[in-house]
């Protein structure tokens, strides 16, 4: 079983450290999406004020944060899938302001985005259940950045609750 703490940072860029540093150093590849998905999804019921609130006009709303943990789920498994299978062709970073501001003022419905949460985080963890020691071993790149399959569940769950961190400090105080 891969533990967080096992992982050498030789396995990731450094600029990662903000989102792996938020995760137990004690979890495991089998077990850290699901706990992180449970208390994503507690913590989007929690949320009392409405999903299109910005604390500052050109910020995003908490809606377009929350869409953003989704679509770079989604980034991040799309590049696991390609590291798992031993794809080693360099694959392009992403750009997250072309992301949310192609949302525009989308009227985020909390049923809807805890849904595709779910679904998202589902399919993230169903691709994990099924691999090698090897395979989580295989490094690729991505943004010009190497790092092995093994490492992104954890930044999965780190940068969902990073972001979570900022709408509780940021939004919700």
């Amino acid at each position: 079983m891969v533990y967080l703490k096992d992982i050498p940072s030789d396995e990731y860029t450094s600029y990662f450290d903000t989102y792996l540093n938020l995760v137990d150093k004690e979890s495991n590849i089998n077990n850290v999406l699901q706990q992180s998905l449970d208390k994503t999804l507690d913590f989007i019921n929690s949320i009392d004020k409405p999903l299109d609130y910005r604390y500052e006009s050109s910020k995003w709303s908490i809606g377009q944060v929350i869409q953003h943990n989704i679509d770079t789920e989604r980034v991040f498994a799309y590049r696991a899938l390609r590291f798992l299978r031993g794809d080693d062709t360099a694959l392009s970073g992403f750009d997250q302001d072309v992301f949310v501001d192609s949302l525009g003022d989308y009227a985020f419905a909390k049923a809807e985005l805890l849904k595709t949460t779910e679904s998202t985080r589902n399919a993230t963890i169903a691709l994990f259940e099924n691999v090698t020691a090897d395979s989580l071993l295989f490094k690729g790149n991505a943004s010009g950045n190497i790092m092995t399959a093994r490492v992104i569940p954890f930044l999965i769950a780190g940068h969902n609750l990073h972001h979570e961190n900022v709408i509780r400090d940021r939004y919700l105080s």
